[in-house]
């Protein structure tokens, strides 16, 4: 089955409080029957593990949250929509690189990885008998060495298969679902498994002028970019990346970057996908809505003719609001020229992604 669908960010992850007011609000039936109605059929659910878990009580998951969850699988059910429930943030796990000195996952003997396991034992024995879910382990992982992320993915596998034999399991590529990390992903001995990868490439681009990201807060990048472009980086500026995780990532993304460009780096994903005959997903994506309208029509025109092209699944990034949102009404962009209608819905990139279903 081919996935096309949105992603629920902001609802049950990367929050800062988990109020009854925003969880009865942000997304309701209405937003699922919107997002069926624009011909999509798949919502990719965030959701961080200190939403599931009483934090004071580690392994007790709090019932009404857990409820929240069946809601949103309800109506996805309800409508005939596909819900990947993808466990965001982790015990032990961050893909924030302002956070990542407290990642000890990969540590076997870790209290925290024991959590995680258990995480997936609970949500597998809670939803082994429901229709429209699949199970996504976690996000943008950022281990250190990509085998203790593809050790740990399968520890999780055996996790769930003994308990839910039946649903899809969706694995990303090491560092960020970088699609470059294909070229060493192993192929799973499980056939249900649903390979990912996340596409922002370059971030120069899709990440431009984002205050949380380390190019901006260590003043390492902060202009507006165009697209397609050439882009470049000062010895100086390299300096301040030196041993930082993003140092590789910085290096891959500089030159010149069209649709040529974004299409060769997409290679490995086609070479694994060729040899193992396997399901691919485009899990996130999206450029900033600080970008200007054309650099951010370009870009997902050329990255969706791609994904169609090659007839790949994706989840865009992201439904509302979350500096990429289709529909967005906060403060930060109501003067914002993709929102100035009056659903405030950034219809240039919802006709793309649109036209990219087929």
């Amino acid at each position: 089955m081919k996935l096309f669908g949105l992603n629920l960010g902001g609802f049950f992850s990367q929050v800062e409080a988990f109020s009854k007011v925003h969880l009865n609000t942000f997304i309701t039936e209405e937003d699922v029957i919107r997002i069926k109605n624009w011909n999509f059929n798949c919502l990719r659910l965030p959701v961080d593990y200190f939403f599931l878990e009483n934090q004071e009580e580690p392994y007790n998951i709090i019932e009404e949250r857990i409820s929240k969850i069946e809601q949103v699988l309800h109506w996805a059910q309800k409508y005939d929509t596909e819900l990947i429930l993808d466990l965001h943030k982790a015990p032990g796990h961050t893909f924030d690189t302002r956070e990542d000195k407290i990642n000890n996952i990969w540590d076997k003997n870790s209290l925290n990885r024991k959590r995680f396991l258990k995480i997936w034992a609970f949500i597998a024995k809670r939803f082994r008998d429901q229709k429209n879910i699949i199970y996504e382990i976690l996000n943008e992982p950022i281990a250190p060495q990509n085998r203790l992320w593809y050790d740990l993915a399968e520890e999780a596998i055996k996790t769930i298969r003994t308990i839910d034999t039946d649903h899809d399991i969706i694995i990303e590529s090491n560092l960020w679902g970088e699609p470059g990390n294909f070229s060493d992903i192993p192929k799973f001995s499980d056939d249900n498994i649903i390979y990912s990868f996340h596409y922002y490439e370059p971030h120069w681009v899709t990440h431009q002028m984002a205050e949380w990201i380390t190019f901006y807060l260590r003043n390492i990048h902060r202009k507006i970019e165009k697209y397609p472009g050439y882009y470049e980086l000062s010895a100086d500026k390299f300096k301040q990346l030196k041993d930082h995780a993003l140092l590789e990532r910085v290096k891959n993304e500089l030159g010149k970057w069209d649709k040529e460009r974004m299409e060769s780096s997409l290679e490995p994903i086609l070479e694994f996908r060729d040899k193992y005959n396997v399901p691919i997903l485009c899990g996130e994506f999206g450029c900033i809505a600080k970008a200007d309208l054309i650099t951010r029509k370009n870009w997902i025109e050329d990255l969706m003719s791609i994904l169609k092209k090659n007839k790949i699944s994706y989840t865009y990034w992201t439904y509302k609001n979350m500096d990429f949102g289709i529909y967005d009404f906060t403060e930060k962009y109501q003067d914002n020229p993709n929102y100035q209608n009056e659903q405030r819905i950034d219809e240039m990139t919802l006709n793309v992604l649109k036209n990219a279903i087929f």
